[in-house]
């Protein structure tokens, strides 16, 4: 009897260390079910976070592109702003230079770069006449004779008081009544070659232009007055006054 007992306690003790091995596995299974489930969920965001970062690079790609592009062209508002605060700037030089004002002039004048002045279309940055602004009020009781470059045609030396290079160069017509008025643009009138992009980089133009005079000589001889302005600072300044007519 205590055999038979014996082989039914182990039986029994089989029976339940099969049905824990057996419990044991569903909980595994079902366990590793979710684990694989979760694993298959995470690595569908980390996807869909490479596609977001993906997408994000290719946004901010094209924000830089247009920020460029905005650099290089500002909206029309911006240039309107600041054609309307260089013009008057302008007018104001313009009038001056007409009343022969030096006084008024310097003021506007560039602190560090001073005004260079030349005579025709082509700039020469290496001989071209350069004041400072401390000098500009006296120019027109200064006597002394300037190399101002070559004359047009001849060659001659152009050597002239500023009084002289004035009446020649510089108010030879009344500017201030000049039927157009040309902003921020370079255009090629004459046989020499306009290199003001080259002379003044970062230079703003407003140019006063006569498109000529007497109908005989078919715009021949049209006259320009071209000044140029630089930013230093939040304000714009005179740096340059460029003569310019018809060359051979």
């Amino acid at each position: 009897m205590n055999k038979d007992r014996r082989i039914h306690l182990g039986l029994a003790l089989i029976l339940a260390c099969l049905a824990a091995i057996l419990s044991g596995s569903a909980v595994y299974g079902t366990q590793h079910q979710a684990f694989q489930s979760d694993l298959q969920s995470k690595t569908a965001q980390i996807e869909q976070l490479n596609l977001d970062v993906t997408d994000l690079r290719a946004r901010i790609e094209v924000l830089n592109t247009e920020l460029e592009k905005a650099a290089l062209h500002p909206p029309v508002e911006m240039k309107l702003e600041k054609r309307v605060v260089i013009q008057e700037k302008a007018d104001r030089i313009l009038f001056a230079l007409k009343n022969k004002d030096t006084e008024l002039l310097g003021q506007w004048v560039h602190p560090q770069k001073g005004l260079r002045m030349t005579p025709y279309s082509n700039i020469n940055t290496a001989t071209d006449v350069r004041f400072p602004g401390k000098d500009i009020p006296d120019l027109f009781y200064d006597e002394t004779i300037y190399h101002w470059g070559v004359y047009d045609g001849s060659g001659e030396p152009m050597d002239l008081t500023f009084s002289e290079y004035y009446e020649k160069y510089i108010y030879d017509q009344d500017f201030l009544a000049a039927p157009q008025i040309v902003f921020d643009q370079v255009q090629q009138r004459g046989n020499l070659i306009n290199n003001f992009k080259d002379a003044y980089p970062q230079g703003v133009s407003i140019e006063y232009h006569f498109p000529g005079f007497d109908p005989q000589y078919g715009g021949m001889d049209w006259r320009s007055l071209k000044l140029v302005f630089e930013q230093d600072g939040t304000d714009w300044y005179l740096t340059g006054i460029i003569h310019e007519e018809w060359t051979i």
